[in-house]
């Protein structure tokens, strides 16, 4: 993975970094009502559903699927490559701990 594909880099105004130690990474990742996030990278992750909603979760390979998000949910991320769009009318809010590399 290119820095440059990195989630943050792509789209700073969803995803910010609210701590880095120990070889993890925590993110705030906020998704406003019919925003997008383009295509990006993750690393092995478990994400835990503050605000939910509606997106669309777009794979590299073209293939997408849409997600319901409900408060309190937990979600354990692979890594790679996606790109969300929150297709529904309320805000979306998660907290993100990546799992980086030693």
């Amino acid at each position: 993975m290119d820095s440059s594909e990195d989630a943050v880099a792509i789209a700073p105004d969803v995803h910010k970094v609210i701590s880095e130690d120990h070889g993890v990474r925590i993110l705030e990742v906020k998704l406003k009502a019919g925003a997008k996030a383009e295509m990006h990278w993750h690393p092995e992750n478990v994400s835990y559903v503050i605000a939910g909603g509606k997106m669309k979760v777009t794979k590299q390979d073209g293939t997408s699927a849409e997600v319901e998000l409900t408060p309190g949910q937990v979600i354990n991320g692979v890594d790679g490559y996606h790109e969300v769009e929150n297709i529904g009318t309320s805000n979306i809010q998660t907290i993100q701990i990546e799992y980086l590399e030693k």
